[in-house]
């Protein structure tokens, strides 16, 4: 059998008809890298290169798996005998071997998260960190910590004051514990994920032998998304390629996003560099996307400061052009967003083909409140449900024992909020509340200490007579700010999430038509009314990050604005935030829209958003954006206690989504 290459356009048959020495692949979006690599994969074995000689480095299993798959079907079971799979798997699998090479034995085990918890835990609990007087990071910072030393090359100290400035003064205990977790696991022979490509690179470092060996057996080695590598990972490549130089990568310098997780977009302009013979191949014809968008991303393209020259182009239909929509504020970018989808709808896209794409997990926390309301039914990918998440459920059980005094399970909860109030004591109190219908004030006068003040305080809050619902909201966010400082690491942006509710407080009159909705729409409750028939049409909602491989018919971009895309923590890697708006942009298959709110709300006040750097650095816009701004007042003055002082008529804006998307 032999696979044809027949479908494949002239720079993919390049690549794939590239067998011997470096080569590195820049694959654009949406140009058919995948295809390309499987194509090669089976080039190689049918040149009568023995599939166990060949290297598959993806940065999934489930990619691995699906190529090798592809590949047998191209062209026969001898392709399924290739190495293929991750990073880690192959570190495991070449140390399994080795260990003892590096000092410790061949049947380590590995640990997964949770057992890295656990052993964090364990650590805690014999040492004095229960003691020390201010509070210590919980394991999951701790276990952030730890790997983004490895896997981003900064020092504790950097990261404590870029991320984590309040665990300062812990700095010591924090390297204290963490030379206690690295003797654990030597002593018991551990070796947890980051272990995995250390001790791999090590090896192949500082044994001439051992790397020499590999290098042998893996005489061919191809990578996928060569641009996520980070330094090890990249290293580890070079390494194993050193002596043959049989080595293909492909990858998109414009699509490395994940510098969070330690991916280092050096490793792709380095290449070259470190394999002078390298040959350098664009695939650059796009197969998802009108012209129109890539008329977009190609402008956007231009303005990276380092970069491959690289310009997309399509043989597929036009549409129209992808619209820029600017609305009043968050409620009527999420309610316009709403109308839009089911427009979409209506014309025959399905939910699943149609994605809400943000910088960050909380961008979508007003949209997730309007879709429940309106009964759209969505699935969160990049964090949880907004509704769904502690501290929104924390914050919601406040105001539901204000509203019913006898709802023991929004009382057990908060209870557990209070300092000095555990399990045993909460379930008490809970009993007294139960006997005396929710009465507080004699649980108050029988308690004692820190408790009677705790509850003091509690008991002032939910008798609180506030009319306006949305001062009584700004109420309890005063108040539970602070628990939720002691309870969370990431309170501040953990408390920025709550000004979803205040904006969408606008649209109630009273706080039990409020609390209803959020009962009975909230976004869980509306998966729930999924038939099994219709269990795959359910909008996306995804951060960027997370969508990045998948493609969709329709894809909004939302909350287009200074300080939210750009996020105002990407400030200091501009040049990541510009390829994070590349890839939402290259998402889209036939309709591309990007909105923004002239107005975000903050507790006590309002701001006045600018439209994207990202979009005022496009020269000449009007040749790639429809640019739909809709001004709702011609000035924007303070609210009104008896109405949302944007609130008015909207009938051209939504004529003009109309007109655009063909509906």
């Amino acid at each position: 059998m032999t696979a044809s290459l027949e479908s494949l356009n002239e720079k993919q048959k390049e690549a794939i008809e590239t067998l011997n020495g470096p080569v590195l692949v820049i694959a654009g979006a949406g140009t058919g890298k995948t295809k390309t690599i499987v194509h090669r994969l089976s080039k190689l074995v049918e040149s009568g290169i023995p599939a166990e000689n060949i290297l598959l480095l993806t940065f999934t299993r489930k990619a691995s798996r699906e190529m090798l798959t592809r590949a047998v079907s191209l062209l026969d079971k001898r392709c399924a005998r290739v190495h293929g799979g991750t990073f880690h798997s192959f570190g495991s699998h070449i140390l399994r071997k080795y260990a003892p090479v590096l000092g410790f034995s061949s049947q380590f085990s590995v640990l997964d998260e949770s057992d890295t918890s656990d052993i964090f835990q364990l650590l805690r609990t014999e040492g004095e960190y229960a003691k020390q007087k201010s509070r210590f990071p919980s394991n999951d910072t701790l276990i952030s910590l730890h790997s983004s030393i490895i896997n981003r090359g900064k020092s504790l100290e950097e990261l404590l004051e870029a991320e984590y400035p309040k665990f300062l003064d812990q700095e010591s205990a924090i390297r204290k514990i963490f030379q206690e977790y690295a003797d654990y696991k030597k002593q018991r022979s551990l070796l947890d994920y980051d272990d995995l490509l250390t001790y791999t690179r090590d090896l192949l470092n500082k044994n001439e032998t051992v790397r020499k060996k590999v290098s042998e057996q893996y005489k061919y080695i191809m990578v996928d998304e060569f641009q996520d590598t980070n330094q090890i990972q990249a290293h580890i490549a070079c390494l194993l390629a050193l002596d043959h130089e049989n080595i293909l990568v492909v990858g998109d310098d414009a699509q490395s996003v994940y510098s969070f997780r330690g991916a280092d977009v050096n490793g792709i302009f380095n290449f070259p560099k470190l394999f002078p013979k390298t040959k350098t191949i664009y695939l650059e014809r796009n197969y998802r996307s009108t012209p129109s968008i890539l008329n977009l991303a190609n402008v956007v393209l231009a303005n990276f400061r380092e970069k491959y020259e690289k310009y997309l182009y399509t043989k597929n239909e036009d549409f129209q052009k992808p619209a820029l929509v600017g609305y009043a504020d968050e409620l009527e970018e999420a309610e316009g967003i709403a109308d839009l989808i089911l427009e979409r709808r209506e014309d025959g896209v399905p939910l699943k083909d149609i994605a809400v794409l943000f910088r960050s997990g909380w961008n979508s926390n007003q949209l997730e409140l309007v879709l429940s309301q309106r009964n759209i039914p969505f699935l969160k990918f990049g964090g949880k449900k907004f509704v769904e998440s502690a501290h929104a459920k924390d914050y919601l059980s406040l105001l539901k024992i204000k509203e019913n005094k006898t709802d023991s399970v929004s009382w057990l909860r908060v209870l557990l909020l209070l300092p000095g109030i555990g399990a045993a004591k909460a379930r008490s109190i809970l009993t007294d509340l139960e006997r005396s219908g929710g009465n507080l004030e004699r649980i108050i006068s029988e308690s004692k200490g820190a408790t009677a003040s705790h509850l003091k305080e509690l008991n002032h809050l939910i008798s609180d007579s506030e009319k306006d619902l949305k001062k009584l909201l700004g109420n309890f966010i005063d108040y539970y700010s602070p628990l939720l400082e002691k309870k969370y690491d990431d309170f501040k942006r953990r408390l920025e999430d709550l000004n979803a509710f205040l904006t969408l407080s606008q649209k109630y009159e009273t706080l039990h038509e409020f609390l209803v909705d959020m009962s009975l729409e909230g976004p869980s409750r509306s998966l729930d009314k999924i038939s099994p028939e219709e269990e795959d049409e359910r909008l996306v909602l995804s951060t960027v990050h997370s969508s990045k491989g998948l493609e969709f018919d329709t894809v909004i971009l939302l909350n287009v604005s200074e300080g939210s895309f750009p996020s105002g923590r990407g400030e200091k890697n501009l040049e990541e935030e510009r390829r994070l708006f590349y890839v939402g942009i290259t998402r889209a298959k036939k309709k591309l829209v990007l909105t923004y709110p002239q107005i975000s709300q903050q507790k006590n006040s309002q701001y006045f958003n600018r439209v994207s750097r990202f979009v005022e650095e496009i020269r000449e816009p009007e040749k790639v954006l429809d640019k739909s701004y809709i001004n709702k007042k011609e000035e924007a003055s303070g609210p009104s206690s008896s109405q949302n002082p944007q609130q008015t008529n909207d009938s051209d804006a939504r004529k003009r989504l109309r007109e655009f998307f063909g509906s």
